[in-house]
Parts: C-alpha cells; sequence; structure tokens
C-alpha cells in the first residue's frame, strides 16, 4: 500500500459512514423497488430538506458545478431551492466549474445527495474506501471537477432511470473527473426506478483527472446491502444486461499490480482499500441486513483478515445480494435502519458499556482525552449522530406485471454522448413551483405514486413520514435545523431532543418512543395509499390520460374543493413535530428522578399518580460494584429505635460501637472500671427514659395551663368587642 493510498484510508471520517439497502421490484411485498440511506454525519451536519423545481433552460447555456460541503451549511444560494437561500451575512458558495446545461430538467428533492425526482428515479449513498484520490478543482493541486453530490444531482435533473443514471455518472465522470471526501474516497450509489435497481461504484483514476466505476444490476427478487465498503466482485461488461462500467478499469488495473489479468476483474479486491475505523465496521452491519432479510442463508458475523481492514475484501464472508426468505415491505426496512442488534450476541443494549438503563448509543472515542489509542465501539446501523435516513420508493403494485414502455431513450447513443436528453421537454409556459414536468411516457401518469419515507436525526428515535416529489417543497419543519440551537419548529431537532433525552433511562423510554413512532407511521402509511393512488392526469394507467401532463397537471389536487397532496402532507408534518415535543415532556414527567409515573387506578392521569422507584438492574449494580459500598443500615432509625433496639442492634452486629455512644451520649458501657461504675451505666437508658417521660408530662401540664390562659382572654374580648359598634367607641376613634 502506497503512503497515498494509506492516507486515503485513514483520513477517512465518521460523517461518511452510512447505510443503504436496494430491493428490487419483485422482491418486495408490494412491487414497489426500495432504495434507502443513512446520513451518519455529526453534530454540524445540514439535515435540511430541499426541492428543485423542473426548470426549461436556453439552448447553449452552462450548468455551474458546486463544490462538496459536508457541514451546516452546506450550500448558500438558489440553485437548490428556497431551503438554501442565503441568510443575512452568508457568503453564497462559489462554483468551482460548468458543463453544458441541457434544454429542461425534472424536479426532484435532495438533502446533500439527490433523494428522488418526479419521474421515480431514487437514489441512496454511502461512501468507501479506494486506491486512487483526487481533490477538486478550486483547492491546493485539485484536478477533478465532480463529486458524488453533483453526479446524483445532474442525474436526477436529466434522466428517470436507473440504468441511465449510472451511464450518465460515470460518462460525466471520466470526461470531468471525479474526486471523493476525506481525501479521496470511493463512492457508492444505489439506483432506483419502478423496474430496476442498480449499485453503482466510482473512484478517482491514477491520473487524478478522471475515474473509474462500475454498476451491477440487483437481480429480480433479491436484495442487497452496503456499508462503507465496495461490493461489486467480478465485472463482466461483455453481460451488457447486468454490468455497467469504464472499459479502461482492467488496463488500470493490471497497470498498476491491482489484478494479475486471469479470470473477470474482482472490481472489490483491485479497487477498495478495505474497511475504515476498525474491523467489522461495515461487515457488522453487512451481516446484520443478511440475516434480517434472509435469516435462511446464515451467514457468518465474523471473518478472518490479514490487517484489520482487509477481512471483506480477503474472505469475502456476503454476496452483492441474496433473496429475501419473504417479501421484504417498508417496514422491514425501517427495522433495519434502526438496529443495535438487538437480540444478537453483539446486542449494544447489553453489557457494562450500555451504561445502567440499556443505551445502544456509544460516543466518539478517538480525539478525546480518555483515548487509548488502541481499541473500538460496535459500529451500529442506527447511530446517535444521524442527520437522517431515508427510504424511496418506485412504482408499487401496478407495477409488477408492467413492461417497460419502448418509447425510452436510445441507451447507445446516450452513452456515447455522456449526456441523456429528456423524454419529454417542457410545455410552455414554464411549469409552476409544483412541478409538472413528469416523464408520461411509461403510461403511469407523472410519477405520483412514488414516495419518501424521511426521517430526521438518529433512525431508531425519529419518525418517519411520507413525502412526495409531486407535492413540490417540502414542509417547513423539514428545511429547518442548524447545530448548536434548538429550533422548536424544526424536526431534525424534535427528534435529535428526543434521542438525547433517552440517555436518561433507555431501556423504559424507547418503549414509549417506539410506540410514539408507529402510532405516526401508521398514520403516514393512511397518507401514503393516498399518494399512491394519484395520478397527475386524473385517472388510473392506461385510461386514456393525456401522455404527457399540462403544466397545471395538479391543480385538481390543489383546489379548493379538496385538499392538496401538499396540504395533506403538510398537516401531517406539523401534528408530527407538535407530537413529538409533546412526547418529550411527557418522558421528563414519567420517568424523573429515576423513578415511574403511572396513573392511580381510577384517576386521571394529570390528577393523581403513583411513582414508583425503578433502580439499577442486579447485572449492573454487580458490575459497578455496588455490593462493596458502604454498610447499609437496615430499618430506619426514626422508626425502629424503641427501647432496648440499640442493643438488640448490637446484639445482631448491625451497628458500631461508635454508633452507640453518638446514639446515646451517657456513660459507656466498656468504659466502666468498677462495679459500680458498670451499674450505672446499665442503669443510665432507663434513668433517661424516666427523665424523658417527667418532662414530657410536665410539657403537658404547662400546656393546658396556657389552653386555660387563651380561653379567659378570649372571653373578655367578647365582652368587649360590642362596644366597637357604640357611638362612643366610633366618636372616640
Amino acid at each position: 500500500m502506497t503512503p497515498r493510498s494509506l492516507f486515503a484510508l485513514l483520513a477517512l471520517s465518521s460523517t461518511d459512514a452510512c447505510t443503504m439497502y436496494g430491493v428490487s421490484r419483485t422482491a418486495s411485498a408490494d412491487g414497489s423497488t426500495m432504495v434507502s440511506h443513512s446520513d451518519d454525519g455529526a453534530g454540524d451536519s445540514d439535515s435540511r430538506l430541499s426541492y428543485v423545481p423542473p426548470a426549461r433552460h436556453k439552448s447553449g447555456s452552462m450548468r455551474d458545478i458546486y463544490p462538496t460541503i459536508d457541514e451546516y451549511p452546506k450550500f448558500i444560494g438558489d440553485a437548490f431551492g428556497k431551503t438554501f437561500l442565503p441568510l443575512p451575512g452568508q457568503a453564497l458558495t462559489k462554483p468551482i466549474g460548468q458543463i453544458p446545461q441541457v434544454e429542461a430538467t425534472h424536479g426532484y428533492y435532495l438533502n446533500g445527495y439527490a433523494i428522488q425526482n418526479d419521474c421515480e428515479l431514487s437514489f441512496g449513498e454511502s461512501t468507501a474506501s479506494a486506491v486512487f484520490r483526487a481533490d477538486a478543482v478550486g483547492t491546493p493541486n485539485g484536478t477533478a471537477l465532480l463529486a458524488i453530490e453533483e453526479l446524483s444531482h445532474l442525474a436526477a435533473e436529466r434522466v428517470c432511470t436507473a440504468r441511465e443514471a449510472v451511464q450518465l455518472m460515470g460518462d460525466l465522470a471520466v470526461q470531468y473527473g471525479f474526486f471523493g471526501p476525506d481525501g479521496g474516497a470511493g463512492e457508492m450509489l444505489v439506483v432506483g426506478d419502478p423496474d430496476e435497481v442498480f449499485v453503482f461504484h466510482i473512484l478517482s483514476d491514477p491520473t487524478a483527472r478522471s475515474a473509474i466505476w462500475a454498476a451491477q444490476r440487483v437481480p429480480e427478487g433479491e436484495v442487497m446491502v452496503a456499508a462503507n465498503h465496495f461490493v461489486i466482485r467480478e465485472v463482466d461488461l461483455d453481460d451488457a444486461d447486468r454490468f455497467l462500467g469504464s472499459p479502461h478499469m482492467h488496463r488500470v488495473a493490471l497497470q498498476h499490480g491491482l489484478w494479475d489479468g486471469r479470470g473477470k476483474l474482482d472490481f472489490t479486491a483491485a479497487f477498495s482499500l478495505g474497511e475504515y475505523g476498525n474491523k467489522y465496521y461495515s461487515g457488522r452491519r453487512m451481516w446484520d441486513g443478511f440475516r434480517r432479510f434472509a435469516p435462511s442463508v446464515a451467514l457468518p458475523p465474523a471473518y478472518n483478515s490479514t490487517d484489520p481492514w482487509s477481512g471483506l475484501k480477503e474472505s469475502r464472508p456476503y454476496p452483492f445480494s441474496v433473496p429475501p426468505d419473504a417479501p421484504l415491505a417498508l417496514t422491514d426496512l425501517l427495522a433495519a435502519h434502526r438496529s443495535h442488534y438487538e437480540g444478537t450476541s453483539f446486542d449494544m443494549t447489553r453489557g457494562v458499556a450500555a451504561g445502567p438503563f440499556g443505551s445502544p448509543d456509544r460516543y466518539a472515542v478517538p480525539g478525546t482525552p480518555g483515548d487509548t489509542k488502541r481499541g473500538a465501539w460496535e459500529r451500529s446501523v442506527a447511530i446517535y449522530r444521524a442527520a437522517f435516513a431515508w427510504i424511496a420508493q418506485a412504482g408499487g403494485s401496478a407495477d409488477r406485471d408492467r413492461k417497460q414502455d419502448s418509447a425510452v431513450v436510445d441507451r447507445d447513443s446516450a452513452a456515447a454522448s455522456g449526456a441523456v436528453a429528456l423524454q419529454k421537454l417542457l410545455p410552455d409556459p414554464p411549469p409552476e413551483e409544483t412541478g409538472a414536468l413528469r416523464r408520461g411516457d411509461r403510461g403511469d401518469g407523472c410519477g405520483c405514486r412514488s414516495k419518501i419515507w424521511f426521517g430526521p436525526a438518529d433512525p431508531a428515535t425519529t419518525v418517519f413520514v411520507p413525502l412526495s416529489v409531486c407535492a413540490g417543497p417540502p414542509p417547513e419543519q423539514y428545511t429547518r435545523g442548524g447545530p448548536g440551537k434548538v429550533d422548536r419548529e424544526s424536526a431534525y431537532w424534535a427528534h435529535r431532543y428526543t434521542q438525547n433525552l433517552a440517555q436518561v433511562r433507555y431501556s423504559a423510554m424507547i418503549v414509549d418512543i417506539r410506540a410514539h413512532s408507529l402510532e405516526w407511521e401508521e398514520q403516514g402509511a393512511a397518507l401514503a395509499l393516498q399518494i399512491g393512488t394519484l395520478q397527475c392526469g386524473g385517472g388510473a394507467p392506461g385510461q386514456g390520460q393525456a401522455a404527457s401532463p399540462p403544466p397545471d397537471a395538479l391543480q385538481h389536487l390543489r383546489g379548493d374543493s379538496a385538499p392538496s397532496l401538499r396540504r395533506q402532507i403538510e398537516r401531517h408534518a406539523a401534528a408530527v413535530l407538535a407530537s413529538t415535543w409533546a412526547l418529550t415532556d411527557d418522558l421528563v414527567g414519567k420517568y424523573a428522578d429515576g423513578g415511574e409515573a403511572a396513573p392511580r387506578a381510577g384517576l386521571e392521569r394529570r390528577q393523581a399518580v403513583a411513582v414508583s422507584n425503578l433502580g439499577y438492574s442486579s447485572e449492573w449494580l454487580a458490575a459497578a460494584g455496588f455490593d462493596s459500598g458502604p454498610a447499609r443500615i437496615e430499618g430506619h432509625i426514626a422508626a425502629e429505635a424503641t427501647p432496648g433496639w440499640l442493643e438488640r442492634q448490637q446484639l445482631l452486629g448491625r451497628t458500631e460501637p461508635a454508633v452507640a455512644a453518638v446514639a446515646f451520649p451517657a456513660p459507656s458501657l466498656r468504659g466502666a472500671d468498677t462495679e459500680a461504675q458498670r451499674q450505672d451505666a446499665a442503669r443510665a437508658p432507663q434513668t433517661l427514659r424516666v427523665v424523658a417521660v417527667l418532662a414530657f408530662a410536665a410539657a403537658v401540664v404547662a400546656a393546658a395551663a396556657v389552653a386555660a390562659a387563651v380561653r379567659r382572654v378570649a372571653a373578655s374580648t367578647r365582652a368587649v368587642l360590642p362596644l366597637a359598634d357604640s357611638a362612643e367607641y366610633q366618636q372616640v376613634a
């Protein structure tokens, strides 16, 4: 390994640690394709969601290319929707180059990466290590123009199928150069449309001015898992149905000793630098996905490696994809993204590291004062520092037996030109912001059936809500939220607040949090069903609607006679936000001070509650050495100190003699030198009791005398009071 390559491996940061799944349409329960992504950033991540509307562009115009910025704000300007418009004092993000613009572009949702466009093209992302690096134009020695964010944007703007998208992104990267994050990492995308799902790998080439890439189709009836490590193995470019890629990859691999030229080129073995962070950083998450989706395959959780980072490359413990044991539903992917390996031998809610209340979260150690430069935590799928996660669905039940329309762009000419023209140009005038550019050629309306399930912050404690590109801009709650300051109008902050609050007593609170998520996700599913039945032309596919909907195709959804799709989504988002903030108050009220408050039987919750002390588990108390703490005194002295109590406790060995001296400052039994002194000492407690009784009797007599005096004064007062009403008294006053 060269120092240059080693730097590329070690420079990778936790901000690029993401997990993605890809489900083919015949592996899903409803016939949709599903692609997912978790953005596992850090406290300075930008979680804001934005919408880029469809647009028409002047012939010969140029499209600005922007740099990759991981932290907040990741972009400032108007090129990617209203979310990123500048605030007072903010400087605009400057482009680092340009490429030719196309005549018309699709509308789409994005955060850093494109999520889904208005013709059902969907994306998920995960960074991976790579053997070659390049830097961005505009940085010292920078020579490459395109990063994975802009590649996904360009694909979302210009094409409608996954096959077109991977070809376009690969061709543009070869032409203009690719650079990865954190000093040159490679990148992966899972790209889906209603018919196909592809996995896309890319890295810089040795010149730092081009790119090496490959794409493999997920077989029908199968699901793939990737987590910060390349997964494409043998590449067969002669099999154009399954593989696409840069033709020069074989030559580069031979020239640099990455392949011996025998058999098919193993893309991962040649171009990956393995896992980063620690061994099992990627592999454990891959194992978890496969054991969830296909437990019958029984893949191993461990693997051999020459070096800690090389195990997945060398041992090849996991396949590219597997058939699931049962068709996968949305809930299966939600559960996978929320995993901390619960119920397995790697369960992160168990053991001393989980703390007294079973928290699966392990805060970063490298670079902190306690860092020993050795060891690592397990890397869970769900993670506290996540900025967001999404699951994008395309197609659905109606697509299960539908054949792809013949009116698709000629792929050979697309590959030759490095750009794919839109199948339908925008009609005049330009569309409204809510979007009118739709593929139409599929014969299935406008892609309104596609859905994005978006969950801000940690997937384990968030609520995933359904969104639709057809509705235009996302709800405002999902366009807000920066680091360092709680924003009560931000969905990201509501869920991040919940996640942090859960650390107070995770094992108990997560039950309430999951119930809250389930309740709102079930309501979201009902809304998603409405999205899934919408057609921009106002009818079912094949029932005579226009092939290309007019600019006001969504007006029937926005009219006064019925709530618009956007308004329904906004109402749902607002209700989820309000309910989540209310949940945080309920959690504090219920679990304050180590207890659990529950309504008393027969009474309203807020009228009266019973509070029980939850304490700690016996396992954690043993691990913490609780039994070695100060000796416990059984019983309460104020209630138990009856005559002879101290002597009984001493005989039972429950108190030390020093306690006796403090409790009874009478002559010490141990200090008696003569028989008389011993007898006096023995009589001392009885004497004290007699004195106490006499004192009590005297106090009672005194109290009775005081009470009699008070009664006499009161009688005298009553005799005088009538005078206050007399005229003479009033005159004197």
